[in-house]
This record gives C-alpha cells, structure tokens and sequence, in this order.
C-alpha cells in the first residue's frame, strides 16, 4: 500500500509524472486478490493511455481483458478494453520511458526483491549480499543506503 499513497500523494503535488507512472504499474506486481489486482491495472492502464504511454498501456489492457475467465470484469467493460487494446496497439508509442518492463509482471514472483522498500524504487542488485531485510516484515532494502535505519513499514526494527 506504500506504493499507492506514494502514487496518490505524488498526484495531489503535481509531481512527477514518470514517477507515478512507474509507481501505478509496480502496484500491478504486488500480491492481492484479483479484484483488486483488476483495480490496480485500471488505474495502470488509465493513467499510462493518459500520459501517452500506449505500448504500456496496451499491456494493462491485455492483463484486463485476461481477467475475463474470473468473471470480475462485466461483458461491457471487456469490449471497451478490446477497443482500447486495439487503439494502443496501433498508436504504439511511449511517450515517456519508464523503468518498468511488462514482462516483470511474468517473471516477479514477490514485489519484496524488486523493490527497495525505503526508495520504492527498483532494485538493481537483489541478491543477499546487496540488500537488508527486515526480519519483521520481510522488507527488502538497498544495503548502504539503509543499514542501520529504522524500517520504513513497520518502523519498529533496525535495518541490519
């Protein structure tokens, strides 16, 4: 939930616009049920078509349409990401580039060793040896720049 009120408060200061693109389509990687997960990918798919961003919203459109056998999405819903599948599909440009790639929502398993959870950016190295993890909330961070520091999610454990 870090992610979105980042996102949220991020929009309510006009900031920037990459960043909260970036921010809404990691949502999408995080564990939840597939409703919410059909939310997340709304709001993904909203704003990216928005900001022009139409080879990556194509994508949330798809993860939208695929949502289909859970029958959360309604007949009419279904055929209006149809057509905007198709309209992104033909458009198929980015307006600006993002350090998000759609297939990381195939490969990551847990949105914990993808980004760091102080930065909420992604992390370049996961490995053990690069990162703390809180033992608390299974938190993974960036090592230099958050040993010793309190947990940013549960704030009750040292980093380390």
């Amino acid at each position: 939930m870090r992610i979105e009120l980042e996102r949220q408060d991020l929009r309510k200061k006009d900031g920037d616009i990459v960043r909260q693109l970036e921010l809404a389509c990691w949502f999408t990687l995080c564990g939840m049920k597939t409703e919410h997960k059909f939310l997340a990918y709304k709001s993904a798919f909203t704003l990216n078509y928005k900001a022009n961003n139409f080879i990556t919203a194509s994508h949330f459109a798809r993860q939208v349409i695929d949502l289909e056998s859970s029958g959360i999405v309604s007949a009419e819903l279904l055929t209006k990401y149809r057509k905007y599948f198709q309209a992104c599909q033909q458009k198929g440009t980015n307006a600006h580039r993002l350090q998000f790639d759609p297939q990381d929502s195939v490969q990551v398993r847990e949105i914990t060793g993808y980004l760091c959870a102080g930065t909420l950016t992604r992390l370049e190295d996961s490995r053990s040896v690069a990162t703390v993890k809180c033992p608390l909330t299974q938190a993974v961070y960036a090592r230099g720049a958050f040993e010793g520091q309190i947990c940013k999610t549960c704030d009750l454990v040292t980093l380390g």
